[in-house]
């Protein structure tokens, strides 16, 4: 599987390995809203039919811990969310404000004859089924790899120190034993770093050391172990379920898409939901904004573009984008 590339093609024609993709941003048509791809289905249970089947490819690529976004039209998107509810947890409905258009859209009220829409959706989905939570995720995949868990074991093993004796560290309130060790070595709970020093200080430093010659990286090495395994979600910016961001439209006329998304909000939803080196999929490029972003936050990204227009648009974008990184150098 190649990556880092643009693929002229459906992209329901792929080779990607099962669970390989940590993100999925999907723009796809949103049915006879605007521009030509979106008037090619015959009837809107025609196109239902199709987001059932991207839906399908989707859980199948998507890693456990990864994230999928949907991008839909306000009118027509809670269909696309009653099939993709089938196969995935559905953690937000986000509302894009475009906020530099509400004074234009608001001519039009009157001969509507209904309120103002300045706004996209987008669903953001976890790769669980589990309505209420992550728990299926956390018990069949987070919690049997917790590095945490792995290496306590060991260390235990090598040392010879049994569990009870290690819980006298840790007592109740009221001095009784309690559970907190084997929480950590079943891999539900993560040890704090106090914990840890706690624990190597009573086995005389010769344990929970490893091949670090200081605690605290050992530990920081393992934090970061259990985190990569987490479905990332870094809200830096502090964002809501109300995006509020510009259409960007100095930067977007330059390129003839009908529903292009900023680069300012992608660079967002990447930045937020992945690290870098993560493998992303943009199954509707488009004009190629997710696929810019990725190479300029240094993620691998495969896309596809199923109309040659837009896949040429695209291919173009980004290798000017290339271009002007290098001469940023």
């Amino acid at each position: 599987m190649q990556e880092n590339i643009i693929i002229n093609d459906d992209w329901m024609n792929n080779n990607i390995p099962d669970k390989s993709v940590q993100l999925i941003i999907a723009d796809p048509p949103y049915f006879q809203v605007k521009g030509d791809f979106d008037f090619i289905w015959d009837s809107f249970d025609d196109y239902l039919k199709d987001v059932e089947r991207w839906a399908v490819e989707c859980k199948r690529i998507l890693a456990d811990n990864g994230t999928l976004f949907w991008w839909g039209n306000s009118k027509k998107i809670a269909y696309s969310q009653i099939i993709l509810d089938r196969y995935f947890c559905l953690e937000n409905s986000i509302v894009w404000e475009k906020i530099d258009s509400i004074q234009m859209s608001l001519w039009s009220v009157d001969l509507n004859r209904s309120f103002t829409t300045h706004n996209e959706r987008l669903l953001m989905f976890a790769n669980d089924y589990d309505k209420t939570g992550n728990e299926i995720i956390f018990e069949q995949f987070l919690k049997p790899q917790n590095p945490f868990s792995i290496y306590l074991k060991d260390e235990f093993k090598r040392s010879k120190v049994t569990i009870r004796e290690v819980a006298k560290l840790f007592p109740s309130k009221t001095g009784g034993l309690t559970g907190c060790v084997s929480n950590w070595l079943n891999g539900d709970n993560v040890i704090t770093e106090e914990q840890y020093l706690k624990i190597r200080d009573y086995l005389f430093g010769d344990y929970l050391k490893k091949e670090y010659e200081e605690l605290k990286k050992e530990y920081e090495e393992l934090k970061k172990e259990y985190e990569d395994k987490r479905r990332c979600f870094d809200n830096f910016l502090r964002l809501t379920e109300m995006f509020k961001f510009s259409q960007e439209g100095r930067v977007s006329v330059q390129y003839n898409h009908d529903t292009i998304k900023p680069e300012k909000l992608t660079a967002a939803i990447v930045n937020t939901c992945s690290r870098k080196n993560d493998l992303v999929l943009i199954p509707f490029v488009g004009s190629g904004t997710e696929i810019v972003i990725c190479d300029r936050y240094d993620r691998k990204y495969i896309g596809y573009e199923i109309v040659e227009k837009y896949y040429k648009i695209a291919e173009k974008r980004l290798k000017e984008e290339q271009m002007q990184m290098r001469l940023d150098l």
